[in-house]
């Protein structure tokens, strides 16, 4: 494990996370391979590279951002961890304000807001079919995801702190927050399961998978299976 210190926080980076880069540079490569057929293997290769790493900046970067909205708040964060999963980050101190607790959770939706605009900026003024095009595409929507999947409103996830305090600040408890946050979760994980259900009957393979692995992960959260 590498351990370093950013801004008096703790970076923990497991050996588990070099594989998921690997891969990850694996599956873009081959995909800008298949999508480009006159396309060399080593510049595939590279461009693959680059675009794998647009897309950790968007993952690790969110993350990061939480270090300085955490500052910011007067709540600061501890550690990040950096494994095989998504990245954790990791507060000792949770007797904080519900103020303090959403302004903590705001950092990584916001950078990967700015990064998502910032992208679709640089793919308007690209040539067509440039390679900048392309890495501005990749980065579009790996900020793109992570902003809209870090606001579903589960428990591990931005969009579920938001929740949870701003009912507690609305003068619900947080056991109250709690119960609601996962009521919302089974809905939603049922009707991701549904609409995976639905798009598989259609044919409409990949999607359907997408949709029940979505429902599925929602409906783990919920249930307390995942954590």
């Amino acid at each position: 494990m590498i351990s370093m210190r950013i801004l008096d926080t703790t970076v923990k980076v497991k050996l588990t996370f070099v594989p998921v880069v690997l891969v990850v540079w694996g599956v873009v490569t081959w995909l800008g391979l298949y999508w480009h057929p006159g396309r060399g293997f080593w510049q595939g290769l590279g461009i693959g590279f680059m675009a794998a790493l647009l897309l950790f900046v968007a993952e690790v970067g969110h993350a990061f951002a939480h270090i300085f909205s955490a500052r910011y708040a007067k709540a600061p964060m501890d550690e990040i961890y950096l494994a095989a999963d998504m990245p954790r980050t990791l507060y000792w101190n949770n007797e904080v304000s519900p103020d303090q607790h959403r302004l903590r959770a705001v950092g990584g939706p916001l950078f990967n807001t700015l990064g998502f605009f910032l992208s679709l900026a640089i793919y308007a003024v690209a040539p067509g079919n440039s390679i900048l095009r392309e890495l501005a595409t990749w980065s579009a929507f790996g900020h793109g995801y992570l902003m809209i999947a870090s606001l579903i409103p589960v428990p591990i996830f931005d969009g579920g702190t938001l929740l949870k305090w701003t009912l507690v600040a609305r003068g619900t408890t947080e056991t109250e927050s709690d119960k609601i946050i996962r009521k919302i979760d089974w809905v939603m994980g049922t009707i991701g399961l549904i609409i995976g259900v639905a798009l598989i009957a259609m044919q409409s393979w990949l999607a359907g998978v997408i949709a029940l692995a979505i429902g599925g992960a929602i409906l783990g959260i919920a249930s307390g299976r995942i954590r």
